[in-house]
């Protein structure tokens, strides 16, 4: 089976305008990576502490769930029974 190929140019050579090109691109990004560092670091905020929502303060009325009125009612009467037992003994 015959297989596809080029051959290699051995004799291959970078020319100056490359060279000096790349010198002056790694010093324009050495420059911006000093004044990033000078630079306060930021502050990331990760999941839901991306929104900026601020709690307002001052009194919070919270509802209370459908169980937490369950186990107040049965403490209710329960506590209503054990006040008419003791109070018939």
């Amino acid at each position: 089976m015959s297989l596809p190929y080029t051959v290699f140019d051995k004799d291959q050579r970078v020319t100056h305008s490359a060279i000096t090109e790349n010198k002056h691109l790694s010093a324009v990004l050495e420059h911006i990576k000093i004044e990033q560092d000078k630079a306060a670091p930021k502050k990331r905020r990760a999941g839901k502490q991306r929104t900026r929502y601020e709690q307002k303060d001052g009194p919070r009325k919270l509802r209370k769930t459908k169980m937490e009125l369950l186990y107040e009612a049965k403490r209710s009467t329960k506590a209503d029974t054990q006040a008419n037992l003791s109070d018939d003994s």
